[in-house]
């Protein structure tokens, strides 16, 4: 064999072997118990939280809220990165572990796919934030996005004057609530009627941090009619206020953000944003841990768990920082 025969081999071997040493990397690293010291080999169940990697504080908390609930129950719980590039999530029915707490940020059907190999495993799993289409519904922990549009709708029947025209900002970054964007635009229909001169309108931000604030000059540059911006990620928030901040529209446009960053709960607090969206993503991890844990133990529990919304305005942030506080 010469030796331009040789190097395609060579250069698929070497890849073979790169993937190989790969995979078995992700299977030890998710069946090493990473991140509840405490649980020992008293341990009851391994269970693993499969989030996105994004310094964002929504999934820290998340993350807060698992741990919390791994300690009340003795279980031991693992980290681990899900989305694109990333194999854990895909070689998770290898490791052995109870039970996954996913975040299902990647394409549908192959979400769908991963989870029909852990149920065959018998690995238990529970979706937060978003979830799946299927024939049988899996668990799952979140928010009611219905729920959100509706209050969304109450805040601007109380702070706007008719006639109102919204745009709500969906993106990429938050494919939870992109994924039930109906839910969202029924629900302010629902909380606001005949006060809407028409729908909601539906924006779109993608995963570039400066796509929200190139959409927001657009809208409030070229779409004079519109009357309040919402926001449905907190990345789109900070970026979306600046521009309005920039452009001196401070009370003529209500922006209505997301997330309780601190910065934006300043925001909030000057009377800038009309209010924001919280969610309350230590309810979903500790919830989420608590479902895997009834699910191990007595072989059923709670399909859907609500951990509920809260809109914060100007009269209310101090209460809800003192109430972030006692967390």
């Amino acid at each position: 064999m010469n030796r331009f025969a040789r190097l395609p081999m060579a250069l698929f071997g070497f890849l073979f072997l790169t993937f190989f040493v790969l995979s078995l990397h992700t299977i030890v690293d998710l069946a090493r118990i990473t991140s509840d010291e405490s649980a020992g080999e008293s341990a009851q169940y391994h269970f693993a939280l499969f989030l996105p990697e994004e310094s964002y504080s929504f999934f820290h908390q998340v993350a807060q809220g698992a741990r919390t609930a791994a300690t009340e129950y003795n279980c031991a719980l693992s980290f681990h990165p899900v989305g694109y590039g990333s194999p854990d999530l895909a070689m998770a029915h290898f490791s052995g572990i109870d039970g996954a707490v996913i975040y299902p940020s990647i394409e549908e059907q192959q979400v769908r796919t991963i989870l029909e190999q852990l149920s065959a495993n018998n690995i238990s799993v529970v979706l937060v934030e978003h979830t799946i289409s299927d024939d049988a519904p899996w668990p799952f922990v979140g928010t009611n996005n219905f729920d959100i549009g509706r209050k969304i709708g109450e805040l601007i029947a109380l702070q706007s004057s008719d006639p109102l025209q919204i745009a709500v900002v969906y993106s990429e970054k938050s494919p939870g609530i992109y994924a039930e964007k109906d839910l969202v635009g029924l629900g302010i229909t629902s909380a606001l009627g005949k006060r809407l001169e028409s729908p909601p309108i539906a924006k779109m931000t993608n995963l570039n941090p400066l796509d929200a604030e190139a959409l927001t000059y657009r809208m409030l540059r070229s779409e004079p009619g519109i009357t309040t911006i919402v926001f449905t990620d907190a990345r789109d928030t900070l970026a979306a206020t600046q521009v309005l901040i920039d452009m001196n529209l401070v009370g003529t446009v209500q922006l209505i953000g997301f997330g309780a960053e601190e910065t934006i709960l300043d925001y909030v607090e000057k009377g800038i944003l009309a209010g924001t969206v919280v969610t309350n993503p230590r309810s979903i991890g500790y919830h989420a841990i608590e479902v895997l844990f009834e699910l191990k133990r007595n072989g059923h529990s709670a399909g859907y768990v609500d951990t509920g919304v809260t809109i914060v305005t100007q009269s209310e942030v101090s209460a809800f920082r003192k109430v972030e506080e006692g967390k």
